[in-house]
């Protein structure tokens, strides 16, 4: 599930450092600017992750850690935060198996492979000035197989989502978002149900999310659709200086 989600919101750049993925991007998103650590390759950690930051410090940016349970080596953390990383925004993972059923039939959602206009101005509404900058390159580089879904009503865009089935079949949730002025209309749980319906029928047998633990309306709703706790990652971070580069 963690390669299917690193899969789905994919960097428009990556380099690997001793078996860590480094993505690059751009723009106020994490993920997609961050060390994804799941395989270590190296001699020495220490050493790796000052080339991390060497990295980003070249870059302008922060140098960030996505770390789990499964991150390598296992003490990553703790080495991190020795070396005076911030602890930031723990992030749940989310999952439930899908069941096989009738493709759900309703005129208030449609999906398609691109984002739609209407898609674009649901799900851009919803997120800072930086990530919107960066978004059009990184849904350029979304893989197959993938659905943008939105729910209209009245000629209006309600809600958004975007899913993409990995080839092992697990179905990644992401950009699930409602119109300030239309929340709590049913137009998310709509949303989500279209969203597993359509997973489901296209080859997935298992629903996966990534959600902010502190984000309760958001875990309210996929707490009550049958999503558990599959694992969970946070992040680590710290500014980093380019060699040469004054204060």
């Amino acid at each position: 599930m963690e390669l299917a989600a690193a899969r789905a919101w994919p960097a428009v750049a990556t380099v690997d450092i001793d078996g860590w993925t480094c993505r690059c991007s751009g723009g106020g998103t994490r993920r997609a600017n961050s060390v994804l650590p799941l395989t270590f390759a190296g001699a020495d950690a220490d050493v790796a992750i000052a080339r991390v930051e060497a990295l980003y410090a070249a870059r302008g940016q922060r140098a960030y850690f996505q770390v789990s349970a499964i991150a390598a080596p296992a003490d990553l953390d703790d080495r991190l935060a020795r070396r005076g990383y911030a602890f930031e925004e723990p992030v749940l993972l989310l999952a439930k198996d899908l069941i096989r059923g009738a493709a759900l039939k309703t005129d208030e959602v449609e999906v398609s492979a691109e984002p739609s206009a209407a898609w674009l101005e649901v799900y851009a509404a919803t997120i800072d000035a930086a990530r919107r900058d960066a978004l059009a390159a990184t849904l350029a580089r979304v893989p197959d197989k993938r659905g943008f879904l939105v729910v209209r009503r009245d000629g209006l865009a309600l809600a958004s989502a975007l899913c993409v089935i990995s080839p092992d079949g697990v179905a990644i949730v992401e950009c699930v978002a409602t119109d300030a002025a239309r929340r709590r209309s049913g137009a998310a749980q709509l949303v989500m149900t279209a969203l597993e319906s359509w997973a489901a029928t296209n080859g997935a047998g298992i629903a996966a999310l990534q959600v902010v633990e502190t984000n309760t309306a958001a875990r309210a709703l996929y707490d009550g659709r049958g999503y558990r706790p599959a694992g969970r990652y946070h992040y680590r971070w710290r500014e980093v200086q380019a060699v040469g580069r004054r204060p």
